[in-house]
């Protein structure tokens, strides 16, 4: 998400901070591409003993503030066609995503004894069909055409003279509007897999593209056009640790590095930044077809404005 500040975009085009928000709400979105959990803290802090004294600012960082105010709540579900052959069968992925930001700030100046309140809340559907080629015995390619419904409401709360001033400029137009925009997505995945005596391991090359339009709503942002691509590389290991009759615990680890262009590099704050997973994961096939499984774990954000550590609660992660 994008935090709103009239004194940054006195003279943008109220259609160029549209396509922010709605390009930045697909990434959030995206949980292959940032995963934001609970319990935010700055890694530095924990990685370095000589910065044990620096312990209560683990959650003070301006990066770890920001990551605070935004929460991301994402619902997927995954339908396969075929469940004779589930890996390789075509399939149906739906989901709903809530994502919301809220800050304190000013149009004149932070200086004012009594900042506003802005809230940006980013409502998402989606849904993709996706169709997989087999390459070789370990390579397999993956063709997904998705499409995301979004609807983005602002509420801004004046509460000082000098915002007061100029409210009736600002309303509709960069503050308190809703809009909704159609946006599609076409992505390709290459995937290696390497069964090992201790687990497997699997390397993936993902590259996903994304277009849209807005409709209806605020008219000072119609007919704006977010647009983007990202690359994602990313290596994951599953070290098995025991088996049972009834699950199979292991160990989980990520390293990801996700190379970003487009309309959301301004809010995120770079073209490329590098993920780190590590938790433990849980089989439930043999307990329930809604999950292959669950788990908990710490990931690691390096390289964007979102930078920091949180607990994340993984579901079908590998």
């Amino acid at each position: 998400m994008i935090a709103l500040c009239y004194s940054k975009y006195t003279m943008a085009d109220a259609k160029k901070i549209s396509e922010e928000i709605f390009s930045t709400s697909v990434i959030l979105a995206d949980s292959e591409t940032i995963s934001l959990g609970v319990g935010n803290f700055d890694p530095k802090v924990l990685l370095d003993p000589k910065q044990a004294h620096l312990f209560n600012k683990l959650t003070n960082s301006e990066s770890i503030d920001q990551r605070n105010q935004l929460s991301v709540t994402n619902l997927p579900y995954t339908f396969v066609l075929n469940r004779n052959d589930e890996e390789w069968s075509d399939k149906i992925t739906a989901s709903f995503s809530y994502i919301k930001q809220s800050n304190t700030q000013s149009v004149i100046s932070s200086s004012d004894e009594v900042l506003d309140e802005n809230t940006d809340k980013v409502y998402s559907g989606y849904l993709a069909y996706s169709t997989y080629v087999p390459l070789s015995k370990r390579w397999k390619m993956r063709l997904r055409m998705g499409s995301y419904l979004m609807h983005h409401d602002n509420d801004y709360q004046y509460n000082n003279a000098n915002s007061q001033y100029f409210q009736t400029q600002l309303d509709g137009i960069y503050y308190n509007l809703d809009e909704n925009a159609l946006i599609i997505e076409p992505n390709i995945q290459f995937t290696y897999t390497k069964p090992k005596t201790w687990g497997k391991w699997q390397f993936s090359s993902q590259l996903d593209y994304f277009i849209g339009k807005t409709f209806s709503g605020a008219s000072s942002t119609k007919g704006a056009k977010p647009q983007g691509w990202r690359i994602n590389n990313k290596v994951k290991l599953h070290y098995s640790l025991s088996h049972y009759s009834s699950h199979a615990e292991s160990v989980y680890i990520k390293l990801q590095r996700s190379d970003i262009s487009g309309d959301m590099v301004s809010s995120l704050n770079t073209h490329h930044f590098y993920e780190i997973g590590v938790g433990i994961l849980i089989d439930t096939t043999k307990l329930t077809d809604l999950a292959d499984n669950i788990g908990i774990g710490i990931n690691l954000n390096k390289g964007s404005s979102l930078y920091g550590g949180s607990i994340v609660f993984y579901f079908n992660e590998f």
